[in-house]
């Protein structure tokens, strides 16, 4: 018989060409790689092996039956397995599981096994083929067994497509859809005309298509700098998990790179991106890179100190040198997390939430700080997003609530004033502090809705509660960064105090120095709008963080808060004495009222009344109390000063 070879020429050719493509661009090693390998060289094999033996039965000798047998018997292997590792080749790319359970790893190999070993039975058995008495190949008995096979195997992946339909993308689909509907056709055509070879062109064409869609090395490489990407981290981190070998991350954060958009432009960030890419890898050696985010750099190490100690000193060294870009010389830095496999986690999510945590919670640290990832940060993230739920529905639940802590007048010898604090108290998670859900509010955009739950608290207590006929002049109400930020703000606050009717002037607003500076413009003109009805503002935290005497001239504060910190360092320290008493005698020549937080004891309100402070905030007077503790408060004080009078 004359077989029409042209098509299995073509597959041959057709393999190559993917090969070539393949190994073109360096790889990263992965399951999916690997299965997709030996897809394509089962292919290469079957189509080169198919020729040999057409030849081999073109000039069949008696004496070289055997040779014809082996040959026979190593195709027809090959061609059962295609669809086995073409299978296992959508399972990975799906799933991306290695088969762990004995009873799925029976199932799965118990098809091609029975296959094998009826092929390598056929010389005694004829149940495959066999070369009758004029030396004609034949098909035995069993040869629909490799079909059934086959068949087994494509419907596996057809399965796997319609399981994870939702994941799988459209030429995914497409391809599993294809290959089957064309091994289905080329079965049909082979059967009307034998002489016709054209399974190994299907199969090579299904081969390139599962490169194209699935294996592609682009897949695999970031765009902008060349290196490996998340996707390929992902893979390599499951090969290691596999092994389930001690291994180690090094997470590298770049810091300043996001700040430099507005100063160079998106395109030269993405050239300073590349330029530090190409130097990390040649810090890191043979290890390669993943980038696995923006400026977010991840790299796999052997579990050993002196590497990880060789890699780290290179890292610090390359940031320690500016690189120029155009007219720009630019200089970074970094941070490091270091994560050890498995001693601080061992799922694949955990390992990322665990280094994106702890290179977030180091943000703000020296350059050139190195971590170890730590369960703790984790446990924090956890925290701030039950700490976040709550506050989503606290409001409606009633679970923020107001409490107030009086501040003493020296001169009128009584409360006059207090400070309005929001507080959280949920079933679940108990009392929360401030100190804890503030910063959480402020990054979540929360806070301008519990600044306006308290403010609207507060004129809601002041109105019903008539303070003014108790002695309190005003209120104090504390500002976040963001709410001076706003610039509608004024309007906003108008407009509820306009809602209850109330008096401006009961209302003193609390602005913190970093707030000030970071809103400025905006925050001057609603300060000036506030204060033109007759609202009054007050600077709090004096004496931390900037405590910039530039502020005090700049913005129309009608008090000062001396931070506590400042109050206690000046019982205990003559340096910290004289900066206070020289900063309250600095502030009552500006006019401005002073209050001194964090009163606790006797001889710290005595020493203050000598330095000239005009009020006094602390537990040496009272805790932050509720509103009918306040009232309270107010009432026996009141009801004591006539007795004594």
């Amino acid at each position: 018989m004359h077989y029409i070879v042209e098509y299995e020429i073509a597959a041959i050719l057709l393999s190559l060409a993917v090969l070539f493509s393949f190994f073109r661009k360096k790889l990263v090693n992965t399951r999916l790689t690997r299965v997709f390998f030996t897809l394509v060289m089962n292919v290469l094999l079957t189509a080169s092996i198919d020729l040999f033996v057409i030849h081999l039965h073109e000039r069949i000798l008696v004496q070289h039956l055997w040779l014809d047998y082996l040959f026979n018997e190593i195709y027809y292997i090959l061609i059962t397995s295609f669809s086995l590792v073409f299978y296992d080749c959508i399972r990975t790319t799906l799933s991306g599981s290695i088969i762990r359970s004995k009873f799925k790893l029976i199932r799965y190999a118990v098809p091609i096994t029975v296959a094998v070993i009826c092929i390598l039975s056929t010389p005694w058995t004829k149940m495959i083929f066999y070369f009758d008495e004029q030396m004609q190949f034949v098909k035995g008995w069993g040869y629909q067994i490799m079909y059934l096979v086959a068949a087994i195997y494509f419907l596996s992946a057809l399965y796997k497509i319609i399981l994870f339909r939702k994941e799988a993308s459209a030429s995914q689909r497409i391809t599993v859809y294809f290959y089957i509907t064309m091994c289905v056709i080329s079965v049909v055509i082979q059967t009307i005309n034998p002489k016709l070879i054209i399974t190994g062109f299907v199969a090579s064409v299904s081969t390139m298509m599962v490169f194209l869609a699935l294996v592609n090395p682009t897949n695999y490489f970031d765009k902008e700098t060349d290196v490996l990407n998340l996707s390929a981290f992902r893979d390599v981190f499951a090969q290691y998990q596999f092994r389930n070998r001690p291994f180690r991350i090094i997470g590298i954060q770049i810091i300043g790179i996001r700040n430099l958009i507005e100063t160079i432009g998106l395109e030269k960030k993405t050239e300073i991106l590349r330029l530090y890419t190409i130097k990390l890898k040649a810090a890191c050696g043979k290890h390669s890179l993943y980038r696995v985010s923006g400026s977010r750099i991840y790299v796999f190490i052997p579990d050993d100190d002196k590497t990880e100690k060789r890699i780290v000193d290179n890292i610090h060294k390359i940031f320690e040198e500016s690189i120029l870009v155009g007219d720009f010389r630019i200089s970074l830095t970094e941070h490091i997390a270091i994560y050890k496999y498995p001693d601080d986690s061992t799922a694949l999510a955990d390992t990322e939430d665990l280094i994106r945590s702890t290179l977030s919670s180091i943000y703000n640290e020296a350059p050139c700080t190195v971590i170890h990832v730590s369960q703790k940060v984790l446990e924090k993230k956890s925290r701030e997003l039950q700490i976040l739920q709550v506050m989503k529905k606290a409001v409606r639940r009633g679970d923020f609530y107001v409490v107030y802590q009086p501040i003493y007048s020296f001169e009128q010898n009584r409360f006059t004033t207090a400070e309005a604090l929001v507080r959280l108290e949920n079933d679940e998670l108990g009392e929360v502090s401030p100190e804890e859900f503030i910063p959480i509010a402020e990054q979540n955009g929360m806070i301008l809705q519990i600044g306006e739950f308290v403010f609207e608290t507060v004129c809601r207590f002041v109105l019903h509660h008539k303070i003014w006929e108790k002695g309190i002049e005003y209120i104090h109400v504390n500002l976040s960064v963001i709410q001076c930020m706003q610039e509608k703000l004024a309007d906003q606050l108008f407009k509820i105090m306009d809602l209850y009717n109330l008096d401006y002037r009961y209302i003193n607003l609390e602005v913190t120095e970093s707030a000030a500076i970071a809103s400025s413009e905006v925050l001057m003109d609603n300060m000036n709008r506030l204060i033109e009805r007759n609202m009054n503002f007050s600077l709090d935290d004096f004496g931390t963080g900037f405590s910039n005497t530039a502020t005090l001239i700049k913005y129309p504060f009608h008090t000062i808060k001396l931070d506590k910190a400042m109050v206690w360092d000046a019982m205990h320290n003559k340096k910290a004495e004289i900066i206070l008493k020289n900063t309250i005698e600095m502030v009552k020549m500006l006019n401005m009222e002073i209050v001194a937080e964090g009163a606790e004891t006797p001889e710290q309100v005595e020493k203050l009344r000598e330095m000239g402070v005009d009020f006094v905030q602390g537990y040496y007077y009272s805790r932050p109390i509720s509103r009918d503790d306040f009232l309270k408060l107010l009432n026996d004080y009141t009801e004591r000063r006539k007795k004594y009078d």
